[in-house]
């Protein structure tokens, strides 16, 4: 809640921030996947039902790989990550563009992300 001044105090986790924002806090769940991709774009990410508002996507390969949310992606047109490299979005800087479908295409094939989504679960 904003303190006498107007001002947000520091957040010290999301359920904080979400009930400043909404009035109430949300529960967020943690859904980890290592997705092996190759020279075909093809999806990543889970689909468990939930709103997602975050996604951090590492490089665990030795093969540059490009991430991105349209599925006509190129390894030379994505967001490139290289080897031991991280990409992140959330809602709260990047908006709806968090729950949009995540594609992936590798420079080489048998290539492998970790991927950490959160999702919304209610209160």
């Amino acid at each position: 809640m904003p303190n006498g001044l107007g001002d947000f105090p520091n957040f010290q986790s999301v359920q904080q921030l979400l009930a400043a924002f909404y009035g109430a806090a949300f529960v967020t769940t943690p859904i980890e996947t290592t997705p092996s991709v190759g020279t075909a774009v093809s999806a990543i990410g889970s689909k468990p039902g939930g709103v997602r508002v975050g996604v951090f996507v590492s490089n665990t390969s030795v093969n540059n790989i490009a991430v991105g949310f349209n599925p006509a992606i190129t390894i030379t047109t994505g967001i490139v990550i290289f080897p031991g490299g991280t990409a992140s979005f959330d809602w709260y800087y990047d908006g709806d563009l968090v729950s949009r479908p995540l594609y992936a295409i590798a420079a080489a094939a048998a290539s492998t992300l970790y991927v950490l989504e959160r999702f919304l679960q209610g209160a």
